[in-house]
């Protein structure tokens, strides 16, 4: 595998498309890509702590980005970004499938599950904050921007998002990092985050 090691990522990606070494040439790109595997596996399911699961999901969202990515037809966009973004993705619906699962075996309703335990003035607290990010937003990105926002904050895939706003999985891609920039610098944000 030292072989593999010392590749460029284009050459990893080559040679598992083509199977010359492909096992070999996949542990080589998962070893570079842990910290980001890990990274998006703490993000999602730090929590809920079955990140086991959550790491092979990680590990089969690689493999296929490294077989479906084409450098000519993705412009700017590295490999690595679009790894992250197939990672997230393939997290967000299993947490999505995991509630669909959770919603089907446990029929209450909702205000027998906030009865049954959970903290009222936690969800109350977190239903606000939800609130005023949404708010400042709104104030901040353009109207296609501000709805990739909300669908993305409600777990949508990025061609979901397309497929909803009759984009393409691309332009969404663009506002999603647009978003990411004016959010993260907006001083608003950070006051209602140094709340929490």
């Amino acid at each position: 595998m030292s072989n593999y090691k010392n590749m460029e990522i284009s050459e990893l990606l080559e040679a598992i498309k083509k199977g010359e070494g492909r096992d070999e040439a996949f542990s080589a790109l998962e070893e570079r890509y842990m910290p980001l595997m890990q990274k998006r596996v703490a993000q999602y399911f730090a929590a809920s702590g079955s990140t086991s699961e959550a790491m092979q999901e990680a590990r089969i969202a690689l493999h296929s980005a490294a077989l479906s990515y084409d450098a000519d037809k993705s412009g700017t966009v590295t490999f690595g970004l679009y790894a992250g973004i197939c990672i997230a993705n393939r997290l967000k619906s299993m947490l999505r499938e995991s509630a669909r699962r959770s919603e089907r075996e446990t029929p209450y309703s909702e205000t027998e599950r906030i009865a049954s335990g959970v903290d009222l003035e936690s969800f109350i607290a977190a239903r606000d904050l939800c609130a005023r990010v949404m708010d400042v937003a709104r104030s901040v990105l353009s109207e296609f921007e501000y709805e990739v926002f909300r669908l993305s904050f409600e777990q949508y895939t990025t061609k979901d998002i397309a497929g909803k706003l009759q984009r393409e999985p691309k332009a969404v891609d663009n506002a999603k990092f647009r978003i990411s920039s004016r959010l993260r610098d907006n001083e608003r944000i950070r006051d209602i985050l140094s709340d929490i």
